[in-house]
């Protein structure tokens, strides 16, 4: 690994041209790991993307809020109910328009995101990753997906879903929910995969955002994903930094990814007629 590099780089700290994802990649070749879905959530653990099935989506992505904390990699959604694997709360939770039916869309922008074109690997990357994990969510129906472009961050925004029928929530959620954990291959390089209950926003439903946090003597990074379901919709929003320097971030955490979450879904998600 690069253990002769002794300073390591903040997740915070705003990358040289081309670093980031050029990084991110360094780092997933050497601990073995996909660049997306385990540089995001792992395929073998609770830490999946948004699986929806037919997505294209990877582990995870809007500035994080003030006065947010971290635990063991995860962070806490300022948003969040409190609860690790809680219902919803009365702010789009279950309790609120969990019971209306709602389907997917891939508007042109949303959120004030238009829809751009990542590079051919990234997108080959995220999409076979999904469809290893797609499978263990379980879900099937209409797919769709988009790819926004978050220019003020310098990031690609992966947007994927499915809208189907017969969803449970709650199920969903707790697939991808796990407790922290930490992987220490005793050279120096450490991951940890986590999981945050986070609020859905006003279409109720659950919510979830999953973090893969990489340590090495190089760099520190992060990738997330935050999804929701309701009865008839899964989907999920992953945020990647872009290698062409415009990146402001080596990774994006939970904090970053939900807010970016519910603005989008706002737009995307839309009543059944």
């Amino acid at each position: 690994m690069a253990s002769s590099v002794p300073k390591r780089v903040r997740a915070s700290s705003a990358p040289r041209p081309g670093q980031s994802t050029v990084a991110l990649a360094v780092v997933c070749t050497l601990l073995g790991l996909p660049l997306v879905s385990a540089c995001g959530p792992s395929t073998g653990s609770a830490n999946g993307p948004v699986a929806s099935a037919a997505q294209s989506g990877a582990a995870a992505p809007a500035t994080a809020g003030s006065g947010h904390t971290t635990t063991q990699g995860g962070a806490t959604d300022p948003a969040a109910n409190g609860s690790a694997s809680g219902g919803g709360t009365s702010d789009g939770g279950i309790g609120g328009n969990g019971g209306a039916s709602w389907v997917l869309s891939a508007p042109q922008v949303a959120a004030g995101y238009p829809q751009g074109q990542p590079p051919a690997d990234m997108v080959q990357r995220f999409n076979t990753d999904t469809r290893q994990n797609a499978a263990r969510l379980g879900v099937s129906g209409t797919p769709v997906h988009a790819y926004y472009d978050d220019r003020a961050d310098g990031a690609w925004i992966f947007y994927t879903g499915v809208t189907g029928s017969g969803f449970d929530p709650d199920h969903l959620h707790d697939i991808l929910y796990q407790l922290p954990a930490v992987n220490d291959d005793g050279a120096g390089d450490r991951t940890t995969t986590s999981a945050i209950d986070a609020k859905p926003g006003p279409h109720g439903g659950r919510a979830i955002c999953n973090t893969v946090l990489v340590h090495t003597d190089m760099l520190t990074t992060a990738v997330s994903t935050c999804s929701w379901f309701t009865p008839t919709t899964a989907a999920g929003i992953t945020l990647v930094s872009k290698a062409d320097g415009t990146s402001t971030k080596l990774g994006f955490t939970a904090v970053d990814v939900a807010p970016i979450m519910r603005a989008i879904r706002a737009e995307v998600e839309v009543p059944r007629q």
